[in-house]
């Protein structure tokens, strides 16, 4: 078994499905986190907020964002805004899991993605 296979196997021994994905009288955000192989390593990519941003400026963080009318799930919505964020295509991306939700502190929900190695399309 590979490093990739490995972390998979890993992932979905806390794979939650759609069992949360409903919780009453909270904002609906999930966030992607995004994993790849490179250099028989696993790297997490992750995004540094722009400090002209007026909630959570400056911060680190996974891309994802609030869901739109559009968006079916927790899913599409992770997906969604790693698109709108990174040019992370939503058909290169392996979904392995999703996470227990978290509430951070403007209550958004996680979920955990895996995704292999992508040519982005974000353009500043």
């Amino acid at each position: 078994m590979d490093l990739k296979e490995k972390t998979v196997a890993i992932l979905k021994q806390y794979d939650v499905g759609t069992r949360f994905s409903y919780l009453p009288n909270l904002p609906k955000a999930s966030v992607l986190i995004p994993l790849f192989v490179r250099d028989g390593d696993v790297h997490m990519l992750m995004t540094l907020r722009s400090l002209e941003l007026r909630t959570n400026a400056g911060e680190v963080c996974f891309p994802g964002g609030k869901r739109d009318p559009s968006d079916r799930n927790d899913v599409d919505t992770a997906l969604r805004e790693a698109e709108e964020e990174l040019g992370l295509p939503a058909d290169q991306v392996d979904v392995v899991c999703t996470l227990f939700p978290i509430m951070n502190k403007v209550y958004a929900r996680s979920v955990d993605r895996e995704q292999p190695t992508f040519h982005s399309r974000f353009e500043p």
